[in-house]
Order: C-alpha cells, then structure tokens, then sequence
C-alpha cells in the first residue's frame, strides 16, 4: 500500500485534514520507497553472478524539512510502516550520535587495529539496518559536525539508505558553527545523494492543539487528568504509548508514559529526588515536550524541591523545549515562601512566556 493511499484513508476518515504541501512531500516519499522497495544491487564479477552474490548499492535518499508542526513526524510514521522490511531503524538524530560516539570510543578502548574508526562503525551499522530513519536531524555539536560527512558517506557507500526531518534546510546547518568550512562537505553530501523536499504547510498542527487545550491544567482531580491526557494522546497520535527509563550517568529516570516524543513525567521524581541540571539536560535531550504531573504548592518547606523546579524550567526553557503541567494551581500561586520569591519571579515569568503561542511556534518538533 502506498503512503498515498494510507493519508487518503486518514483523510477519509477524518483522522487528519488535507493538507496539499504534504501530499507533495508524499509523492517524494513513495517515489523513495519505490527505489527502496525495488533495490537491487549489482554484482561484482562474473563468479558473483553465478553464486548470486551482490555489492551493496547506493539508494538515493530522502530529506525533509519544515516548520515546526507540519506534520513530518507523521509522515515519517507512515514511511516507516510502509517500508516493508524488518531492517528499518527510525531513531531521533541526538541519541543516533551519542551512540555512535560510544562506538567510537569503544573501538578506540577496545584497541582495534584500524586508520578508519568510523567506517568501522559505518561497517556494523550498515550490518544491522536497511534503512535509517532520523528524526530532528539538527547539528549543533563540533564533535559531531566533524564526522557526519565521512559517516554517511561511509553508510550510504554501504548501500544504507537514509530518511531525515529536519527543521533547516540542508544550507542552514551547523549555521555560525565553529571550524564550519570542515562541515560544508557532509551538506554538499546530502544534497548530491537526497531528494530535498520543503514541507511548506501553512498550517502548524502541533501549536494548534497546544493552543486551543492549553498547557497548564489546575487544580488536581480527574478533570485536569483527562484534560492532560488528551492532549499528550492528541499528540502522540498513532504511535504507542508506554513506560521507559532514562538512563543518565548510571542513574535511572522513570517515565511514567512516552511515545519517544513526549515525556509524562512524576513532579516527585523530578523534584523531591535528588536530581539536578544533568538529569534535566538529558530529559529535554531527549524529549520534545515534557509533561510534569503532580506539581504541588510550595512553601518555605519545601526549597529544595522548588530549587529543582526552578533548574528544570530553566534548562527547558533554554533549550525551547514545550513544558506542560497539571499542577495544585496557578503558576502565580504556586510558591508561597519568602527565601526565594525573586528567584521564583523570573521562573514564573519563563513558565508564563512558555504557554504563550509565540513560545509553542518556535520550539522544536
């Protein structure tokens, strides 16, 4: 079934609005699939042929990029489910990379005898996996920006195929970066081996939703519960839901529910153990929205617990992560001690400014 067939269904039963910029990027993503699904590659020599042994080919690949909330995450969802082999890998860009330096880093301990590392790991990915599928595909790291091109030329030499969403167009990447001269390879790589295609939907879904249910949810009971957990379910949309674990450092982080997009997470475990900025940088690392349940009112007794809370809106809010909660009360009223009222006002106005829409439209998918 085509991708095509599958929004035309959604569409049908009323499950997405028609949008015609993502029917255009459809196209570009079942024409992908077509060379995907029909890859064969060719054989090396005649002895190849006989014992139908064949080279790896490369697939041209695909990258997609557009506004926050127009709907790629979902059509990456459809991409995966249609591409028809088990040797699929959909991963979020970050936590792609940070596996990839511990493979580094255990090839390098591990005393491999080898001048190329990262074809090594090239090697082993393209072992495992078909098809890679990335979501967010943002460079903001040296250490990374230093390695994507000699990586992916390596995976897509291997005959490893790539789908990407991004927020930037491939010429924006890694844009004002240090030593960026090095970086313009990997971009020029990108352009020459995928279809670049615009999702230039007027419509941002994602803030729509957010917007019309809002983001903070008082006081505790079932109502403001259901209220939460329509919209966490509103978008995670078809993907399935369950517990998981974060671990950072060799510690764990409980999570109560995600979808490997969205976090619903304990105030309690977030504030009344001991947690600090590494846990929080890892959470909204990892997350695009984070969901907090349970936060209570504070008092003088409580300064430990609003230290942490107010190191966690920090750290979301640099990194313009979504922050919604359902909470005893109001943000205004939800510290009530003296020892750190002017810290907590610039928390209340960062809480405040991150329910705004002008705050949802530009943080990232």
């Amino acid at each position: 079934m085509s991708i095509a067939y599958a929004y035309h269904a959604k569409v049908t039963a009323g499950e997405v609005t028609r949008d015609p910029a993502q029917e255009d990027a459809i196209r570009a993503m079942d024409d992908f699939l077509d060379r995907f699904n029909n890859r064969k590659a060719a054989p090396k020599s005649v002895i190849d042929l006989l014992k139908k042994r064949h080279t790896a080919k490369t697939i041209r690949s695909l990258y997609m990029y557009g506004g926050v909330g127009r709907g790629k995450t979902m059509l990456m969802d459809m991409l995966v489910r249609e591409a028809g082999t088990a040797r699929v890998r959909r991963v979020h860009f970050h936590a792609f990379m940070l596996e990839i330096h511990a493979r580094l880093k255990k090839l390098r301990d591990d005393g491999q005898e080898t001048d190329d590392f990262i074809g090594e790991v090239a090697k082993g990915i393209a072992s495992e996996t078909d098809l890679l599928c990335f979501d967010e595909l943002h460079v903001n790291d040296i250490a990374d920006a230093m390695i994507l091109g000699p990586l992916f030329e390596k995976l897509m030499g291997a005959g490893v195929a790539v789908v990407a969403t991004s927020n930037y167009k491939p010429d924006d990447l890694y844009k004002d970066g240090l030593q960026r001269s090095r970086f313009l390879p990997f971009i020029d790589l990108l352009k020459a081996n995928m279809d670049v295609v615009f999702l230039d939907s007027p419509t941002d879904y994602r803030v729509r939703a957010l917007s019309e249910r809002g983001t903070w949810f008082c006081p505790l009971g079932d109502q403001s519960w259901g209220q939460m957990a329509t919209l966490f379910e509103t978008l995670a949309g078809t993907n399935k839901i369950s517990a998981d674990t974060l671990a950072i450092e060799g510690r764990k982080l409980p999570i109560t529910r995600t979808d490997g997009r969205h976090a619903w997470i304990e105030f309690d475990t977030l504030c009344r153990e001991a947690r600090g900025a590494v846990d929080y940088l890892a959470l909204g690392n990892t997350y695009h929205a984070v969901f907090v349940d349970n936060i209570p009112r504070m008092a003088e007794e409580n300064r430990n617990e609003l230290r942490r809370f107010m190191t966690l809106i920090d750290t979301l809010y640099d990194l313009k992560r979504v922050f919604v909660a359902r909470a005893a009360t109001t943000p205004d009223k939800l510290y009530s001690g003296d020892s750190h009222g002017f810290e907590f006002q610039r928390t209340l106005s960062r809480l405040l400014e991150m329910q705004s829409p002008d705050w949802l439209k530009h943080t990232p998918q």
